[in-house]
C-alpha cells in the first residue's frame, strides 16, 4: 500500500523539483553561453602582465652616504635614490677648474702682449710716415742747396748743414723701420704662443666637463616613474662601479599573450581585447592589440630546436601578442608577472 505524502512533503518535493529545474536551466544556459562565446572568441590563458624592470647601477665606486627610498616606494623620474661619497670627485672638479682658470689667464697674458705689440706697431708706423715726410723735405733741401753751391749762391757750410739733416732724416727712417721689424717678429712670437694655449683651454674645458659628469654619477637617480624593488643596500656600504643597487619597475604596463599559430588568423586585431587576472577574477580589464611578434616564441630561444637531426616532432607554435591596456583605475592592481586570461573577438 502506497504511503500518502503529507502536504508539507509535497511542497518540499515541488520546491526541490523547481530548484533542480532552475539548476538544469542555468547549466544549459551556461553551456550554451560558453559555446556561443567560444565560437565567437579566441582565448588563451598563456598570458602575463609585463612591466619594464630596470636595474639601476652605480657608475662610480665609493661608500654610500644616503639611501633615499624604502622597499616598494613609488618614485619619480630624476629622484635621487642613492648618494655616494663624492669628496674625491669634487676634488677632481676643483682641480680641473683651477687648471682651466690658470690656462685662461695665460691666454689672456699672451693676448694682451699681442695687443700691446700691435699698438706699438701702430705708433711706429705713424712715426715712419712722419720720418718719410722729413726725408722727402730734407732731400729737396739737399738737392736745392747742392745746386746753389755749384752756382756760388750758397756757402759750403750751409750745404753741409742741410746734408747733415738729410742724412739724419734717412737714419731716423731706417732706425724706425728696423724697430718695426723687431716688433713684428716679437708679435709673431707672441701669437704663436696663443694658438696652442687656446687648444689647451679646450682640453681643460673638456676635462672640467668630464669631472663634473663623474661627480654627477655620485647621485644615482630613478630612470623613470615607477616603484623601487627590494632594498639590499645601506649607508656605509662600499660599492663598485657597475654594481646594481636597486631595480625600478615601470608605471607602464602591458599584456603579452601567447596565442597558438592556428588561432592567429581568427583574431580580429582591431577589436577590444578582454583580460582577466587570476588574482582578480571578477574584474575585466580592456585593451587593444599593439603588435604581433614577427616570430614564434621558440625562435627567440637561446637554443633553437634542430629539425635536421631526424628526430622531428611537430609542435604547435605560439606567437606573442602585445596588448596595451586602456586607462582604468583598476590597472593599478596589476603587477608584472601576474597570470591573466585573454579573450579576443574572432574575425567575422
Amino acid at each position: 500500500m502506497t504511503k500518502q505524502l503529507t502536504k508539507g512533503e509535497k511542497r518540499l518535493n515541488k520546491t526541490l523539483s523547481i530548484i533542480a529545474w532552475i539548476f538544469i536551466v542555468i547549466g544549459l544556459g551556461a553551456v550554451g553561453w560558453f559555446y556561443l562565446f567560444s565560437s565567437s572568441h579566441v582565448n588563451t590563458n598563456d598570458a602575463q602582465v609585463r612591466q619594464y624592470i630596470t636595474p639601476v647601477s652605480s657608475k662610480v665606486s665609493g661608500f654610500i652616504t644616503k639611501v633615499n627610498f624604502e622597499e616598494n616606494q613609488y618614485v619619480h623620474k630624476g629622484d635621487t635614490l642613492v648618494v655616494i661619497d663624492n669628496r674625491e670627485y669634487q676634488n677632481q672638479v676643483d682641480i680641473a677648474s683651477a687648471n682651466l682658470e690658470s690656462t685662461s689667464q695665460s691666454v689672456a697674458t699672451y693676448e694682451k702682449a699681442v695687443d700691446t705689440k700691435a699698438s706699438d706697431v701702430n705708433v711706429v708706423n705713424a712715426k715712419i710716415e712722419s720720418a718719410k715726410i722729413e726725408v722727402w723735405r730734407t732731400e729737396k733741401d739737399y738737392t736745392r742747396f747742392r745746386n746753389l753751391v755749384n752756382e756760388d749762391a750758397a756757402t759750403i757750410q750751409q750745404f753741409e748743414e742741410i746734408e747733415a739733416k738729410y742724412k739724419q732724416a734717412k737714419a731716423n727712417l731706417s732706425a724706425l723701420e728696423q724697430q718695426r721689424n723687431v716688433i713684428n717678429v716679437s708679435t709673431s712670437a707672441e701669437q704663436t704662443k696663443v694658438a696652442p694655449v687656446r687648444t689647451e683651454i679646450l682640453q681643460k674645458k673638456a676635462q672640467l666637463k668630464n669631472a663634473k659628469l663623474i661627480l654627477s654619477y655620485s647621485y644615482v637617480i630613478a630612470p623613470y616613474d615607477g616603484w623601487v624593488g627590494v632594498k639590499n643596500i645601506q649607508v656605509g656600504q662600499l660599492i663598485k662601479e657597475g654594481q646594481a643597487l636597486v631595480q625600478v619597475v615601470s608605471e607602464e604596463k602591458w599584456i603579452v599573450a601567447n596565442f597558438k599559430e592556428t588561432q592567429l588568423g581568427e583574431i580580429d586585431l582591431d577589436k577590444t581585447i578582454n583580460v582577466k587576472a587570476d588574482a582578480f577574477p571578477n574584474i575585466v580589464f580592456e585593451g587593444k592589440v599593439e603588435s604581433l611578434s614577427p616570430a614564434s616564441g621558440s625562435e627567440f630561444a637561446l637554443i633553437k630546436p634542430d629539425n635536421a637531426t631526424g628526430n622531428f616532432v611537430k609542435i604547435e607554435q605560439r606567437f606573442p601578442i602585445k596588448i596595451v591596456l586602456k586607462k582604468s583605475k583598476n590597472n593599478e592592481r596589476l603587477r608584472s608577472g601576474m597570470n591573466v586570461s585573454v579573450s579576443a573577438e574572432k574575425v567575422n
